[in-house]
Parts: C-alpha cells; sequence; structure tokens
C-alpha cells in the first residue's frame, strides 16, 4: 500500500480514558466535523489521550466518506488501525488496494491514506473508524464483540462505540452512533443485545 493510517491532531484532545474519573457518553452525530484532506467526506474527531509525560499518545477519528474518492491526511510518524462500521466497502490505499468492509480491521502507515468506492450505486455513506497511536508505544487494538446481559470487558478497555442494541454503564447508557469513554478501572457493563466496537489497550 502506498498510504496508510494513522491519526491527526484532535478539536477537544483530553486526558487518557485511564486517567479520567468518570465516564463519559459521546454522540458521533453531533461531534464537530472537518473536511477529507481531498474528496468527499469529513472526519469527526472522537477521543485523544497522552502518555504519563503529558505528551499526545493517541487519537480515536470517525471518517464518513460520502463520494467515490476521499483522502485523509494522517500523522505520518503514528502507527493507525482502520475498522469499517457502516456503509458500502472501501478500498484503501493503491498498489494493491484493499477492501475494508464492515467488521473488518487492518493497520497501515504514512502521511495520508486514500479510500475509495469504485462499486458505488447509492449515496450511503462510508464509516471508518480511525485509530491513531504514537509508534514507540504498544497500540491500542480495535475489536468487535456482542454483549448481552452483565457483561466482563477485556482488560484496559478504553472505550465502547455502540454500533447496535444498548449499553449502559451508572447512569449513562449508549445507543447506536454513541461513543462510551470509559473511567479507569471499568470491567462490567449492562447490554441489550448490544454489536459493539472496543477500543482495548
Amino acid at each position: 500500500m502506498s498510504s496508510s493510517a494513522h491519526g491527526s491532531e484532535p478539536v477537544n484532545p483530553v486526558p487518557s480514558v485511564r486517567e479520567a474519573a468518570q465516564t463519559r457518553l459521546l454522540s458521533l452525530r453531533i461531534l464537530p466535523r472537518r473536511g477529507l484532506a481531498a474528496g468527499g467526506g469529513h472526519v469527526r474527531e472522537i477521543h485523544a489521550w497522552t502518555d504519563a509525560s503529558g505528551r499526545h499518545a493517541g487519537s480515536l477519528q470517525l471518517v464518513e466518506l460520502r463520494g467515490p474518492v476521499g483522502v485523509l491526511a494522517l500523522a505520518p510518524d503514528a502507527v493507525h488501525v482502520l475498522a469499517g462500521i457502516g456503509g458500502p466497502q472501501v478500498e484503501v490505499g493503491t498498489n494493491p488496494a484493499i477492501g475494508l468492509r464492515k467488521e473488518r480491521v487492518l493497520r497501515c502507515t504514512g502521511s495520508h491514506v486514500e479510500l475509495r468506492r469504485p462499486r458505488l450505486r447509492a449515496a450511503e455513506l462510508s464509516r471508518i473508524v480511525v485509530l491513531s497511536a504514537a509508534a514507540e508505544v504498544p497500540v491500542p487494538s480495535l475489536v468487535f464483540a456482542d454483549l448481552q446481559g452483565t457483561a466482563a470487558l477485556p482488560e484496559r478497555t478504553r472505550a465502547i462505540l455502540v454500533r447496535s442494541g444498548r449499553v449502559t454503564t451508572g447512569v449513562l447508557t449508549g445507543r447506536a452512533m454513541d461513543v462510551l469513554l470509559l473511567a479507569d478501572g471499568q470491567t462490567t457493563v449492562e447490554a441489550a443485545d448490544a454489536r459493539v466496537l472496543l477500543l482495548v489497550g
């Protein structure tokens, strides 16, 4: 691939999820958005975290591709992980392009990533979560999972993106297109027919 996937600086950087005293609930639909470096679509900055010295260590973004092609600018010194969460399949990079369908995860590198939808037959958005982390630290994982009832979370789960169903922790309930940014020490949630994407590590 000639392009790769690391993250850019978020609009509202916050401390590491592990440093947070309380779980926070975000609606992806109302987060601020900015245009892609080229092509049709936009990016929503979900979350950013720092390392023990206070330096930027990683970020999580949502890319919503509207047209047949889009280019996302990335930090060239980071590692990027892409996860397809909805809409038509996207081809990532060139020479050769790799198909990113729903619930597939791939890793890439570089200062930008090119996204194409050559077989697009509808105006539906393709949604891709982009995890970017500093190359010198262990890179977190993006993991798809089904949650039901009292559900145990993998160790060091930082965030839960709800794709369908409901996920509740304390007084907060996340539904489709919501993200729960978890407080340090969160090990279980209550779920009802939930399909989620977990940020772990």
